[in-house]
């Protein structure tokens, strides 16, 4: 395993790849009405009056044993990204899965995007004073790319050797092949830090706010500057002070904010959502469809019985989609069509959606000489979706001839054994939200930090080359949607179902928003109404 295969469970919990849109206005806007069926989804089109200074947010998030202070390990779980997004800021964030520039002036590329010139904002400040260069930027994404940290994966096709400052506000990025997508890739969390850092449990930012104290699996307590370069901008920080509370538990958050302990509670069940949809005292609220995680079924293609086409056809025709939506979802998600990335600008919609036809599954083993099929499915509870989509299939595969037991493996110890997660023949998979051209690199292909469907073979190989070689939005359109189709036909993930991320506020919070991330939000701009 290379250094940028990193922990997985800091990447599927969203850091520096789960990510996508901008959201409008103040609170984190929803998906729509549903054609009025459900509650939960009403969309939010700005804050409902001006922004008001002073007041301290307290804001209660998923910690971990792994907590840290360290900008390298800054996404190793939900509090921490959430705190390291308000201290450090990044080159850029993702609005409707483009980039919108902070740190970054400008970010463009050559004519074959083998290089990338990066224009550094001017006036810009550190905390301490200092003010940020070329230097500063070059300095940090070499130090990300060169550890074992989320962002490795996305910056480790940067040459560090050739790449170079030309002046105080320019940095010339050579990557070691074309990257038509790097743009994307350097809005990932690309947290800049002053050069010549060594100590990055304490390394300086220039965020919005800085650490005033912070306790290991507790809490943390971060206060505004007064001369943050972004309130120029017509931005915040409008807050004082804002306190982020670790708490593992999801019925604890959200029993916190209902006894008035915290003002935002993140990640909330789907079950929570549903009891508290009505209560005016609490707002639940839930990310744009872009922003939705896609559970799967991941089959290694490497693996026996995966390694036989018929066995992948017959598992995609055992899945009762709208059950799963149903009764997973609790209503609240939508079918998925075995393709990541649905409501995104790349995404191929033109793709048809595999019915439950228990049937033709059953058909498609015995034409392959098959019979008495028996699968383990691999899966834990350490999100909610997974082990009740694998418990749900059981009774599902059940009428196509295939008798699937589940292996629950305890939370903590699902995401620590990469030999399992690299080389189990079937386990659940809940992807979250990135922009799609950077996760189909990062699950699939030869250079995937994680390719749980086994081994890349050479066409797809070759077509995750060329969308990468890929420069213009009409050429890089067709260039992932032709990996798309690839990995419809013969890749080893059944996609079967979106599921939102929820979290919930009192109706007095504003400004929160997700920039990319909603299950770790920015929270540069919230304020108090009242």
């Amino acid at each position: 395993m290379t250094f940028h295969q990193i922990d997985r469970r800091a990447l599927l919990r969203g850091a520096g790849a789960g990510l996508g849109a901008l959201l409008a206005g103040g609170m984190l806007a929803a998906c729509g009405s549903d054609g009025g069926r459900n509650p939960l989804l009403t969309t939010s089109s700005g804050p409902s009056v001006a922004p008001r200074r002073g007041g301290r947010l307290r804001a209660a998030f998923a910690g971990s044993a792994a907590e840290s202070t360290n900008v390298l390990q800054a996404t190793n779980s939900a509090v921490d990204y959430v705190r390291a997004r308000l201290i450090w800021d990044t080159l850029g964030e993702i609005d409707d899965s483009k980039p919108v520039w902070r740190l970054a002036e400008s970010v463009e590329p050559n004519a074959d995007a083998t290089r990338w010139t990066v224009r550094v904002r001017d006036g810009v400040t550190f905390s301490d004073g200092r003010k940020l260069t070329a230097e500063d930027v070059l300095f940090s994404l070499r130090t990300l790319a060169g550890n074992p940290t989320t962002q490795a994966g996305l910056l480790a096709g940067i040459d560090p050797a050739a790449s170079a400052v030309r002046d105080p506000r320019t940095v010339e990025l050579v990557l070691k092949s074309p990257d038509g997508f790097f743009d994307l890739a350097l809005a990932q969390s690309a947290f800049v830090i002053p050069n010549a850092t060594t100590d990055f449990s304490h390394a300086v930012g220039s965020g919005p706010f800085v650490l005033k104290s912070w306790t290991r699996g507790a809490s943390s307590l971060l206060t505004a500057r007064g001369d943050y370069w972004g309130t120029a901008l017509g931005g915040g920080p409008y807050l004082d002070e804002i306190e982020l509370s670790s708490v593992a538990d999801a019925g604890a958050r959200i029993n916190g904010l209902k006894a008035g302990q915290f003002d935002y509670a993140g990640g909330i069940t789907l079950t929570a959502a549903r009891a508290e949809a009505r209560n005016p005292g609490v707002r639940v609220i839930t990310a744009p469809k872009e922003l939705w995680s896609d559970l799967a079924l991941t089959m290694n293609l490497g693996q026996h019985p995966f390694d036989r086409p018929a066995v992948l056809q017959a598992v995609r025709y055992a899945i009762d989609r709208e059950a799963m939506v149903r009764t997973v979802t609790l209503g609240y998600g939508e079918v998925a069509d075995d393709a990541l990335g649905r409501h995104q600008s790349w995404y191929d919609s033109s793709l048809p959606r595999r019915a439950y036809d228990p049937g033709r599954a059953k058909k498609a083993l015995a034409d392959a000489g098959l019979s008495d099929v028996k699968l383990s499915v691999r899966t834990s509870d350490y999100e909610y979706g997974t082990l009740e989509s694998a418990t749900a299939f059981v009774q599902q595969a059940q009428a196509a001839g295939i008798t699937v037991g589940v292996d629950k493996i305890p939370a903590a110890d699902y995401y620590t054994d990469f030999t399992s997660l690299l080389s189990t023949p079937l386990q659940t998979n809940l992807y979250h939200a990135m922009p799609l051209p950077l996760q189909l690199s990062f699950f699939y292909g030869p250079k995937a930090s994680y390719p749980f469907t086994g081994p890349a073979g050479p066409t797809l190989d070759g077509l995750l080359t060329a969308m990468h070689a890929a420069v213009g939005d009409a050429r890089r359109t067709k260039a992932v949607q032709d990996v798309q189709h690839h990995l419809y036909d013969q890749g080893g993930d059944a996609v079967f179902a979106r599921i939102p991320p929820v979290a919930a506020a009192k109706p007095t919070v504003q400004g929160v928003k997700a920039l990319g991330s909603f299950d770790y939000p920015c929270l540069r701009d919230a304020f108090l109404s009242s």
